[in-house]
């Protein structure tokens, strides 16, 4: 597998540009989304396109050899209705599952969420891929269209052989609501869930160069003992090393 041009989805968004930052360099990248992305990358090919569109999508992946997919309702989502969720994050990732598989792609690089796997109340901690898991009320609508997503694209590897790699990163620092963590009063179990969005980068450019992993789902949060969601399976099968782990804020609790 050799990968020269990628296409990013979502590619206006905040997480999209770390991403684009890391990758550009390296690779041919053609961005799309619904608005133009920040001035910064405004050199780069860009499609406006509509990811619930099944024609845009398989127009932008013509020629692609992997697509980074980060489409997703993420800020100020908990007061949409479910069908947006359906339209959005859904059909268009099936949308990019089927353009992908249409036109030769040979990777697609899936950004899902710790959302889509909430471990079993009293479970052993940290959480790893494969665990048991359960849906709950609050914010199911997004938990629920992450863990589609993965579905769909473990649906295309088996029907059509698209290698898929879906990363759950953990809470993305500076990402909306979501300004960085505290230290919890009292901890002494694990508890970290957040990622800084360059770890996430780094996690997508291991993802789209492995040789070695041809479909999988991997944890990418920050790389602490106390973190609730294993990142060691990450480490060891696709190299994945966090550098921003929030060192000063004491670490809590012991990775069982």
């Amino acid at each position: 597998m050799q990968i020269k041009k990628i296409l990013i989805t979502g590619a206006a968004g905040y997480l999209a540009g770390f991403i684009i930052d890391r990758l550009h360099l390296k690779y041919k990248l053609t961005l799309i989304d619904l608005v133009k992305p920040p001035p910064d990358f405004e050199n780069l090919p860009f499609v406006k396109g509509d990811i619930t569109s099944y024609h845009d999508v398989e127009k932008a992946c013509v020629g692609q050899d992997a697509v980074v997919h980060l489409v997703a309702l993420v800020r100020q989502r908990f007061d949409k209705p479910l069908g947006l969720f359906a339209d959005i994050m859904v059909k268009g990732t099936w949308n990019v599952a089927e353009a992908c598989a249409k036109q030769g792609v040979q990777r697609l690089v899936n950004i899902s969420s710790i959302s889509a796997c909430n471990p079993l109340p009293d479970s052993k901690l940290p959480y790893c891929v494969g665990d048991p898991f359960q849906f709950k009320q609050g914010d199911l609508y997004y938990a629920l269209a992450k863990y589609l997503g993965e579905q769909i694209g473990n649906a295309y590897y088996q029907a059509h052989g698209l290698s898929t790699i879906h990363l759950r990163p953990g809470v993305i620092a500076g990402d909306g609501l979501n300004p960085g963590p505290e230290a919890p009063t009292g901890a002494d179990q694990p508890w970290f869930i957040y990622v800084d969005p360059r770890d996430i980068a780094q996690a997508v450019e291991l993802a789209i160069e492995t040789q070695d992993i041809d479909c999988g789902c991997f944890n990418i949060v920050s790389g602490r003992q106390d973190a609730s969601y294993d990142w060691i399976q990450s480490r060891q099968q696709l190299g994945y090393n966090p550098e921003h782990n929030w060192l000063e804020i004491p670490e809590s609790g012991t990775k069982s």
